[in-house]
């Protein structure tokens, strides 16, 4: 029989958030306006793309976990789903939102948007005719291909996360359990798309900022990031909602902490990805991989590195080694936050050495940007999570639940 008790949650601090998330919209925005004018059209794109790149990375974790949820079930995927599904449904919004950075990629349209050359320098002509390295590289890093692509990659991401998510409504509320079949289906034939989607997005957005520079580990870096930065949010958030009525019914505290189990896992692999892709290319030593390395180890960026080692590497995973701090709940999203923190840090030494040479240069709008962005984001992810019920209450997984979180 299928469960009855499908009402849309409402939980005062998914309103709080939610209220959060529209102030701090409302704050970043004006800000990016003001910057706009004063500060000028050249390093609102630069920090509105650095946002992007960062905001993004939660829509992306989001659709990543959800399919792998569908794939392998478990009480840790079923008490988030809800959550990992009104993550990726911001996803049209993202797609909204890419088209700024589209336009300022198109010599044509610099001028009305006050820029004195496109944001990246594949789009530039002048550029282009007098170095043979990016000439190499046409017709891929054309702005209308450039445009063509994060069309399609948009499409693939908001067309998986409509399905999972109309197919897992259907499934609460007609208690149809061949719904369950149907979206690990999906998830697989999905998940592939999303490997190769996301890792031709990260080459486009920032990879192609230095076009000179190319590394076959910088989408796996993308999306092993993303992962990690939406692990750590799902644990700020599951705890913020622990004591909601539905919550206490059905979900003991394992899974949560199984769910810090999986922040551990990510943030060796952070690490490892982070330390492969620097070892194969500085042992490599090839003339066009190498300056990219030496602009974040010069101009003051250099600081920022032992920064990450100690605090999204040593300093969460010994923390996180800890079984104690992965059961109580406080602790657990104390670490979650920090690695948000963390996660923006290192976002910000992959983007910003590009624009800055010295770290001095950075401007207050790349501040601002995530801010408007983030704020945005969390203001329909709140609005989504409040939509449907908290847990899936009709998935065949929730025995999970029930069993104590042990799969």
């Amino acid at each position: 029989m299928a469960t009855t008790s499908l009402a849309p949650t409402k939980v005062p601090q998914l309103s709080r958030l939610q209220t959060f998330g529209i102030g701090a919209a409302v704050i970043g925005l004006v800000l990016l306006a003001l910057g706009y004018f004063v500060v000028g059209a050249e390093q609102f794109f630069r920090s509105y793309l650095f946002g992007f790149y960062f905001t993004m990375s939660l829509s992306i974790g989001c659709l990543g976990f959800l399919m792998i949820q569908h794939l392998t079930g478990g009480a840790w995927g079923i008490m988030a789903r809800r959550m990992l599904e009104s993550g990726t449904l911001v996803m049209p919004v993202m797609g909204l939102l890419f088209i700024p950075i589209a336009l300022a990629t198109f010599p044509e349209t610099c001028t009305a948007l006050g820029l004195h050359h496109p944001l990246y320098e594949w789009a530039n002509p002048e550029l282009v005719a007098t170095d043979p390295g990016i000439q190499h590289k046409l017709p891929w890093l054309t702005p209308m291909f450039f445009t063509v692509r994060g069309v399609i990659y948009f499409v693939i991401w908001t067309a998986l996360a409509l399905m999972l998510r109309s197919w897992s409504i259907e499934q609460d509320r007609t208690g149809n359990q061949a719904m369950a079949a149907r979206m690990r289906m999906l998830s697989g034939i999905g998940l592939a798309l999303f490997v190769i989607s996301v890792t031709f997005a990260a080459f486009d957005w920032t990879m192609s900022l230095d076009p000179h520079w190319f590394s076959s580990m910088y989408g796996v870096h993308y999306i092993v990031s993303s992962g990690l930065l939406t692990l750590a949010f799902m644990i700020v958030m599951l705890t913020q909602v622990r004591h909601a009525p539905l919550f206490e019914e059905h979900v003991p505290v394992k899974p949560i902490h199984d769910i810090g189990k999986l922040m551990l896992a990510f943030t060796v692999l952070w690490t490892y990805v982070s330390y492969m892709q620097f070892n194969i290319i500085w042992s490599g030593d090839i003339a066009e991989s190498t300056p990219w390395y030496l602009a974040r180890t010069h101009g003051g960026w250099v600081v920022l590195v032992p920064i990450l080692m100690l605090f999204q590497f040593f300093v969460p995973f010994f923390l996180l080694l800890s079984r104690r701090n992965k059961q109580q709940l406080g602790s657990l999203a104390s670490i979650a936050g920090w690695i948000i923190v963390m996660r923006c840090v290192d976002v910000s030494w992959n983007v910003l050495p590009t624009f800055h040479e010295n770290i001095l240069e950075v401007s207050w709008l790349n501040f601002a940007a995530p801010v408007a962005l983030v704020g945005i984001w969390l203001t329909i992810f709140a609005g989504n999570v409040q939509r449907a019920a908290l847990l899936p209450l009709n998935d065949p997984n929730m025995e999970w639940l029930h069993a104590g979180g042990h799969h």
